[in-house]
């Protein structure tokens, strides 16, 4: 057999670190040596980090913000990426780094809030938020993310 494309969920999720790297560098290997494309399901960011080329960020099964990977990490543009990487301990605290926790009700994946899905959670919900779900819309070049704070205004530009 000769794949193209494989799934791999949660492929590393229940190994050692030590055996984590190794299953990432073999798979990082094959990437290479047979031009293969993964979809890798994962929680663990630093492993999509040092995987990924690309990165959807899914919340309640809806895609919420979609780049390459190395614009997810520097300017996350959806408040909950920005969550869950302010999440992460760091271990480079002098500026007085404080490890942020996402408040508010987590909604139900089976009954789902009207809007925005992560609007029960989000610091930065407005009216429209609870309304009308958001659309995925590139806010800045190879930068796609579903928030209405992105939206285009009337004579506006972002």
């Amino acid at each position: 057999l000769r794949p193209r494309f494989i799934v791999c969920d949660e492929a590393v999720s229940a190994l050692d670190v030590s055996i984590q790297s190794q299953v990432i560098n073999l798979l990082q290997d094959l990437k290479e040596e047979f031009n293969l494309t993964y979809l890798f399901i994962t929680h663990d960011l630093s492993v999509v980090k040092y995987i990924s080329d690309r990165v959807a960020v899914m919340y309640l099964g809806h895609i919420v913000e979609l780049t390459e990977s190395d614009k997810i990490f520097e300017n996350p543009l959806h408040p909950y990426t920005q969550a869950l990487l302010q999440a992460i301990p760091r271990t480079d605290i002098e500026g007085g780094y404080e490890l942020q926790i996402l408040e508010g009700d987590i909604p139900s994946a089976v009954n789902p809030p009207k809007g925005c899905k992560f609007n029960t959670r989000c610091k930065y919900a407005f009216d429209k938020c609870f309304e009308v779900e958001p659309q995925l819309l590139e806010a800045r070049p190879g930068h796609e993310v579903a928030c209405h704070l992105y939206e285009p205004h009337e004579n506006e530009t972002i």
